[in-house]
């Protein structure tokens, strides 16, 4: 008898057994994956790179943080090209967040974790889950050894499916459904370091000085599509392609040979420097209309589906890393409560909610986005209006509130944790709004050619990290003035101002618990004078 189940020893899967033993070194935990370790370093699935909320998963839950330094390449934010005619426009990072990021090449990384587990959790390797059901309240697992075809049962008390697109219990209980997206993917690595400074060169007006631009999560942008280049290590790169079906045909990157054609005449600049380079091509991969999700993920009955065997929307912030990490982690308070004989209904309710929540706003986040990004002033404030919400309020609980939230059946704290959430979220959807309005597209800004982001800015949407569980209630004024300052971004917009001045000239510094927005409805003059100083 097992006391956790896992199908799937991919990443979500692995996390979620380290993550539970290293809570309760007692627990006993199963993982049943249907093909073997070690993995090709270079393996068929996408999803190389994690963003803020997956490193803060890494450090503060795991504990991996200098695991990982040791192992992969430090990830320098996200670096945004529109690329014209003659020249290019760019926005990024000068230097490293707080929080560390990683590239890494995936199969590598599944076979550390598989090492960091392997001793401590029972592997039936080369088993496919074939069913399971409930008997006197506890789960029996059919699988099949792939090796001599015989079966056996196994017996748990929590089941997780993290086996991703095969959703193989959200199918079983019809709870998965398309998302209203159409996008799909190819992808292919290369054997070689793909070096944006010799392609999109510096310019004498550029002001990035880093010369690790190379090592951020590289997005070549073009209305319907981007295209991402990640440096996986210094012989590896992965580069990929996202594209809305509704306006390119799939079958024109199809292949690898069509693939080439299309980035030739969609990013030439990008297809002349890889023929000049000559890399091998190591692998080519497709993923197509992958946007689904499920009703909710996890259950009274004691199961629960994780990563993307419970939804996806789109990889554009790598957000499927962000989504294993907060599952996980409320997964693990909740079985750790159950174990411990505590009722845990109310939990599972606030556990199906906060995750609800947060893919109600990715749904914000890409519903229509692609197509709307003919105008690098839009693409400038959609990525910083993003991060507006993300950072000040998603990693600001995520950091403070998510493991407390779910210590205490009592939902006084859980509550007023989701309405905050759900108060930024509402905000965030009337920028969104804003964004996509014909008020916005006529308003003449231009923005700047170059937009260099200020990694301190973090500090300022995330004050504190690590809050502890009895002054937990310290998050709330943190909370408060990140409502605040999202209204303010609100309120500086809509006035038609150039956001990008809002974000140089410190604002974002600047607000606090106290700031009153509604002061600056239809008053940017006051807003800029009150809020903005040197950065």
């Amino acid at each position: 008898m097992y006391d956790v189940l896992i199908i799937g020893a991919g990443f979500a899967g692995l996390t979620l057994a380290y993550q539970l033993r290293k809570k309760s070194s007692d627990l006993r935990i199963a993982i049943v994956h249907d093909s073997s370790f070690p993995l090709d370093d270079i393996s068929d699935k996408v999803g190389e790179s994690f963003n803020e909320i997956g490193a803060v998963y890494f450090d503060q839950m795991l504990g991996l943080k200098e695991f990982m330094k040791e192992r992969y390449p430090r990830k320098l934010g996200m670096r945004f090209f529109k690329i014209n005619e003659s020249s290019y426009q760019e926005m990024g990072y000068n230097n490293f967040t707080p929080n560390h990021a990683f590239h890494f090449e995936r199969g590598k990384l599944e076979n550390d974790l598989f090492d960091l587990v392997k001793d401590k959790v029972d592997f039936y390797l080369n088993h496919k889950y074939l069913d399971f059901e409930t008997v006197d309240g506890e789960k029996h697992v059919h699988v099949l050894d792939r090796n001599d075809k015989s079966s056996r049962t196994l017996k748990a008390h929590w089941l997780v499916d993290a086996a991703g697109l095969k959703k193989l219990l959200a199918r079983k209980f019809d709870l998965t459904h398309r998302l209203p997206l159409n996008h799909s993917s190819v992808w292919f690595r290369v054997g070689g370091g793909v070096n944006v400074d010799d392609f999109l060169p510096l310019t004498s007006d550029n002001p990035f000085t880093t010369e690790n631009r190379s090592w951020s999560s590289i997005h070549l942008e073009g209305v319907g599509y981007w295209v991402w280049i990640l440096r996986l290590s210094e012989n590896v790169t992965s580069v990929g392609i996202i594209f809305d079906e509704n306006m390119y045909e799939f079958q024109d990157l199809a292949t690898w040979e069509k693939t080439k054609l299309w980035l030739r005449d969609n990013v030439r600049v990008l297809m002349d420097y890889l023929d000049e380079e000559q890399f091998p091509i190591m692998d080519f991969r497709i993923l197509r209309r992958f946007a689904t999700q499920s009703d909710y993920w996890v259950s009274d009955e004691r199961w629960a589906l994780v990563g993307d065997a419970y939804g996806i929307w789109d990889p554009y912030y790598s957000n499927g890393f962000d989504l294993i990490g907060m599952q996980n982690t409320i997964l693990t308070e909740l079985i750790l409560a159950e174990r411990a004989g505590q009722e845990i209904h109310q939990r599972i309710q606030g556990a199906n909610r906060f995750i609800s929540d947060v893919m109600r706003g990715f749904a914000a986040t890409f519903t229509d986005f692609y197509s709307r990004k003919d105008r690098w002033y839009y693409i400038c404030s959609k990525y910083n209006v993003d991060m507006a919400v993300y950072f000040p309020i998603l990693a600001t609980i995520v950091h403070n509130s998510l493991e407390s939230m779910f210590v205490d059946e009592d939902p006084v704290f859980r509550d007023r944790v989701l309405f905050y959430l759900e108060e930024g979220g509402g905000i965030y959807f009337q920028l969104i709004h804003l964004l996509a309005s014909d008020e916005f597209k006529n308003n003449g800004v231009d923005g700047y050619d170059y937009m260099p982001l200020n990694a301190d800015t973090y500090h300022a949407f995330v004050p504190e990290m690590d809050i502890p569980y009895h002054e937990k209630e310290r998050v709330f004024p943190i909370l408060e003035k990140n409502c605040n300052l999202l209204w303010c971004v609100f309120h500086y917009l809509k006035s038609g101002r150039n956001y990008m001045d809002f974000i140089k000239n410190g604002a974002y510094f600047a607000i606090t618990e106290q700031t009153d927005p509604e002061r600056y409805r239809d008053n940017p003059d006051q807003l800029e004078a009150d809020l903005f100083h040197s950065a």
